[in-house]
């Protein structure tokens, strides 16, 4: 969801408050060449960025991809391969999407250069052929276009194979593996979500990604880790403590949506008033494109309005009216979507702050019944709970 207004770039103050260790790691990650490093992100918790920014960083030459406008394995061989030609060889570009002329001089002595070391290039620039075989080959092209070692970086990965049959997922994974152990060529760094299908199969002995790599969390920043990390970044983030503070709970730690709320915040009142204010007017600038969201919810699966109001309300998944398969169908569709996740073990939040608000004002009469109970017996205290 495109939320509006919002900041192009986050400066790099912003992007490392909350996450200044995080940072430290992804880098000594990528200096040392790992071959296979998992960050497994809380959604929104800013990784995207935090990634995007140690790459820069860190090496001239790398190929990043964002795995969300892959649909299979073909797409996601495509795109790497459009990927490794515009990081390595940007002249040819053009001529490798079809958009210049087949007679590109730079076009021309790619392919000639590929050609010599048997290298077909046709199948793969329009995306013929089975994806496996594509995939296998997009990934031998980052490699002989590299000049050495590339770290080649597939955000959202995880999500993307959430939406794919498991034997599909399995096999994309398996030549993702293969390649990062060929050589030492390609460093890869793969985005997953928590309890996603990369970091499980790190930890499936029957999987061929079994202890394949390392691990990286990057959780959202609570806001008392974002006050400490002001201690470093306070040079470059001049936004007062309490305002910041605020925001941060108001945002649930997303670091966008925290920015947004400070940019946002009124000039009169206490923090938490102004940052309030700021809040309301994100609000109202996304309630048509929260609200479609919400209907949509609808399409996603039968029960998923009703676990996300449920979640939203405090209201544990399983009390909703439905049947035990059916919550649970409902909740894996929407974690593997990237609406709802587990910050803990067996507990649930739903990802977007501005969806969980609009569905704590707009849910059914059931659930606002259930929470005016559940608020009843908690001012009770626990004997008279007891005793109830």
């Amino acid at each position: 969801m495109r939320r509006n207004p919002a900041p192009e770039k986050i400066s790099d103050g912003q992007l490392l408050t909350g996450h200044v260790a995080e940072w430290g790691e992804l880098l000594t990650s990528l200096q040392e060449q790992v071959g296979l490093t998992v960050l497994v992100a809380d959604p929104l918790s800013g990784a995207s960025l935090l990634l995007q920014g140690a790459l820069k960083e860190n090496a001239d030459a790398h190929v990043a991809v964002d795995a969300r406008v892959c649909a299979d394995a073909r797409d996601l061989a495509m795109a790497i391969a459009d990927a490794a030609v515009g990081a390595m060889a940007p002249d040819a570009l053009g001529w490798w999407q079809g958009s210049a002329p087949p007679s590109s001089t730079a076009g021309l002595r790619l392919r000639r250069r590929l050609h010599e070391i048997g290298m077909e290039t046709e199948q793969l620039q329009s995306g013929q052929g089975e994806g496996g075989v594509l995939l296998r080959r997009a990934l031998e092209l980052t490699m002989e276009l590299a000049a050495g070692y590339v770290p080649l970086a597939i955000d959202h990965l995880g999500v993307m194979l959430s939406n794919i049959r498991v034997s599909a997922a399995r096999e994309i994974l398996d030549a993702l593996r293969a390649a990062g152990q060929r050589e030492g060529r390609i460093g890869l760094v793969l985005v997953d979500q928590p309890h996603g299908p990369i970091t499980l199969a790190l930890g499936d002995p029957e999987h061929p990604l079994y202890r394949a790599g390392q691990r990286l969390r990057i959780t959202r920043p609570t806001a008392d880790r974002v006050i400490q990390d002001l201690a470093i970044t306070k040079p470059m983030v001049r936004t007062p403590i309490a305002l910041l503070r605020a925001a941060v709970d108001l945002a649930a730690g997303v670091p966008s949506l925290t920015w947004e709320i400070v940019a946002q915040a009124g000039h009169e009142g206490d923090a938490a008033a102004r940052a309030v204010e700021g809040w309301q007017r994100i609000r109202r600038a996304n309630a048509t494109s929260v609200r479609q969201q919400w209907d949509e919810l609808r399409r996603l699966h039968p029960a998923a309005q009703a676990l996300v109001a449920a979640i939203s309300l405090g209201i544990r998944p399983h009390g909703i009216p439905a049947a035990s398969k059916t919550v649970d169908d409902g909740l894996n569709r929407l974690r593997d979507v990237g609406v709802a996740w587990q910050p803990e073990d067996r507990t649930w939040a739903i990802a977007d702050p501005l969806l969980a608000s609009f569905a704590r004002e707009h849910a059914p009469p059931w659930a606002q019944r259930r929470r005016a109970g559940t608020r009843v017996r908690a001012s009770r205290g626990p004997t008279d709970s007891l005793v109830a």
